[in-house]
């Protein structure tokens, strides 16, 4: 590769070899030549990894980081994987994941028409590797496929004032799962602390200093990418008590020290252990303070979310352990008062069938349609039922606002309008604007 990429895809992975080569398959058998694949191994056996890319490191597009033979803690695997990257753009996807390399056609031209965009996020799917007797999920697919500007304030008041929450914030707009302008890294790097992840939660970490730093933001309600949760991975443990508990401890002891011993956590009584919002809890409460970070009213919407956790939980003897912890949280933090917005209901050990068919905003269809069994088959898959890019209006004058934008739907337009005047509603993108919870690698 000569040129200077579009976009780079960073991949980082650490003893998760089965899953991560047939991510790196997926990828280099699209033909795209604008963008490159930073591929980085931190397993505990290099010589996996170091064979299976061989000859693939032969494909100018690659980029292949060898495991250092001592084990990085993930903020420092992903700032080495980072710094090797040279594109435009920049995205980090998981080792179990999926992203469509035509996204970097679409990045250009939104760079054409809207230079000051500076973070750009689309909708995404979800998929769970298949696992022993578990049934298929169901995957939704979008109809709509506007391609539009969103307002500073949306990702922030998503972000820090937890406004509209599932268990995590619907803001988006992190760098795993979504494409960061080079000229925004340079400046966040610039900024704090002259390196890129700062926080061991590397990707809320990043997208809160994307949400307070970006010039401008852009989104594309048509997807780019699907979440993979294999067994190994942290999004597979949520609702998993032992599970939940296990990872937690593997990835404090791997950061090599506890980063919930920071002093500006001294009045934040929310443990990691108690799941995915709290750990973004403690990572948002340190930022919050270490740079003045001000939304007023914030509190609501956090005791929501983690009562979204905690009815993740659908064992009864798992979802009473969690639901005692925040509780008890509660109960201790600022004199108890948000206590009375903390509650979740306890939804049952229902088993959750597979569907397919249509709603109102999705076509419903099996994961393991068409007999796929990753991601990228998924995707070839999904192909086949979406918008081609080239397809996709990007306004020759610049992205436009949800509400002036061509090829959005009448009823998304109205659950707009009702925001602004107070009411919920979700935003575009398969119900939410969020990297959801397919969370770190």
């Amino acid at each position: 590769m000569t040129r200077v990429p579009t976009l780079s895809v960073c991949v980082p992975s650490r003893n998760r070899q089965i899953y991560f080569q047939q991510t790196i398959d997926g990828l280099l058998k699209r033909g795209r030549d604008d963008v490159q694949f930073i591929f980085a191994d931190n397993s505990d056996d290099p010589s996996i990894m170091n064979d299976f890319m061989a000859e693939r490191v032969a494909d100018g597009r690659v980029i292949y980081l060898p495991s250092t033979g001592k084990t990085l803690s993930m903020m420092d695997n992903w700032e080495r994987t980072i710094e090797a990257a040279t594109g435009e753009w920049v995205s980090f996807i998981g080792d179990d994941d999926f992203i469509d390399p035509e996204l970097a056609g679409l990045l250009e031209r939104v760079g054409r028409v809207s230079p000051d965009i500076e973070a750009f996020s689309w909708s995404a799917l979800t998929y769970s590797w298949p696992y022993q007797d578990e049934p298929p999920g169901t995957i939704n697919l979008p109809y709509e496929r506007g391609v539009i500007r969103l307002p500073r304030h949306e990702p922030f008041r998503r972000m820090f004032g937890w406004f509209e929450p599932a268990a995590v914030p619907t803001s988006g707009f992190s760098i795993y799962h979504a494409a960061i302008h080079r000229n925004l890294l340079q400046r966040i790097h610039d900024k704090y602390e002259k390196r890129y992840f700062t926080h061991a939660v590397v990707d809320y970490d990043m997208a809160m200093k994307v949400i307070c730093e970006a010039q401008g933001f852009g989104f594309s309600m048509r997807p780019f990418s699907i979440f993979g949760a294999c067994p190994e991975s942290n999004s597979f443990s949520i609702g998993r008590l032992e599970d939940t508990k296990k990872k937690a401890q593997i990835f404090l002891d791997e950061f090599g020290k506890n980063f919930e011993a920071d002093p500006e956590l001294r009045d934040f009584p929310f443990s990691s252990f108690l799941g995915v919002t709290a750990t973004i809890g403690v990572v948002q409460e340190v930022f919050r303070k270490k740079y003045n970070i001000k939304s007023p009213g914030w509190e609501k919407g956090y005791a929501t979310a983690c009562a979204r956790n905690a009815e993740a939980y659908r064992q009864r003897e798992a979802f009473d352990l969690i639901n005692a912890g925040y509780e008890m949280a509660f109960k201790s933090w600022k004199g108890g008062r948000f206590l009375k917005d903390y509650a979740p209901i306890w939804k049952g050990d229902i088993p959750v069938e597979p569907v397919s068919g249509f709603t109102d905003s999705t076509v419903m269809v099996r994961s393991d349609i068409a007999g796929v069994k990753n991601p990228a088959e998924l995707w070839d898959v999904v192909l086949g039922m979406i918008v081609p890019v080239e397809a996709l209006q990007v306004d020759e004058d610049g992205l436009k606002g949800l509400e002036r934008t061509e090829l959005v739907s009448r009823d998304l337009r109205s659950k707009v309008a009702n925001a602004q005047n107070g009411k919920p509603a979700r935003m575009p993108g398969n119900g939410k604007l969020q990297h959801l919870k397919g969370r770190r690698r």
